[in-house]
């Protein structure tokens, strides 16, 4: 097996566990091997991102896949490549949001630049993770916002199961990110490979849920090394699967 040159990592449940560690073994890893590209492919967004005490520890030199593929940027903000969400996909969003199911909606696109709509407004603008965000109430304030400012991603926490007709999304539990049409890890995943010039064979992708599906799937990605965490998803195949991110370094400790 060719010795890996990079390992592109989601985040929640696959590197750091589901209470916020980063185990230690993976830690040290990744510190005793800067020869290898550590590259996070994560539906956070960027400021999300930078509350995971993995961010100390990724590859400075090439860009991140952030809003679950819907961006490419450096550690320091600098921005890549953005797949910006439509005017027509913003108002058919819109057009379905049925407000009496939505605890709150946020996106973020740079430290000046972050919304969040809430009616228990009061509640979410608070939080740490939202105190700089721009908030309302209103959702004709914040569709107007997402029209002059638009998002590359709409991230909705939502209180009971909605359905969103024609538009790119995916859930995980009470989450869902919306992104662009044709805009996942995959296909951002695909074209930071050809950026940094390696072929799929020389890297790995740690992952566990389903929004890394569109990577695990792709169809020029299939020669990546897959490594899956969990048994979220039981029937998608890997060249290895451990229980937990505690097993990740194990794995990767033969492949580097």
């Amino acid at each position: 097996m060719t010795k890996l040159k990079a390992v592109i990592m989601d985040g929640d449940g696959s590197t750091i566990t589901h209470d916020g560690i980063l185990p230690d073994n993976l830690r040290e890893l990744i510190v005793t091997n800067p020869q290898v590209k550590w590259i996070m492919a994560t539906g956070r967004s960027l400021d999300l991102l930078r509350r995971l005490p993995i961010i100390d520890y990724l590859s400075t030199d090439v860009p991140h896949i952030v809003d679950g593929g819907s961006r490419l940027v450096n550690q320091n903000g600098e921005s890549i490549a953005d797949f910006f969400i439509s005017h027509d996909e913003i108002d058919l969003f819109f057009s379905q949001l049925d407000l009496q199911k939505v605890d709150f909606l946020y996106y973020y696109l740079d430290e000046k630049r972050s919304y969040i709509y809430s009616q228990q407004i009061e509640h979410w603008s608070q939080r740490p993770q939202f105190s700089s965000a721009q908030a309302t109430s209103d959702i004709a304030i914040y569709r107007a916002w997402a029209k002059e400012n638009q998002p590359t991603k709409i991230f909705i926490r939502v209180l009971q199961d909605i359905e969103l007709k024609g538009l790119s999304w995916h859930q995980n539990e009470r989450n869902i990110d919306l992104t662009a049409h044709g805009v996942n890890k995959g296909s951002t995943c695909s074209k930071l490979l050809t950026m940094l010039n390696l072929h799929p064979s020389e890297v790995a992708f740690v992952f566990n849920d389903r929004n890394d599906l569109p990577l695990v799937e792709h169809p020029e990605l299939n020669e990546i090394v897959k490594i899956k965490v969990g048994d979220y998803l039981p029937d998608t195949p890997a060249e290895f699967h451990v229980a937990t991110p505690y097993d990740v370094a194990d794995v990767l400790q033969q492949l580097i």
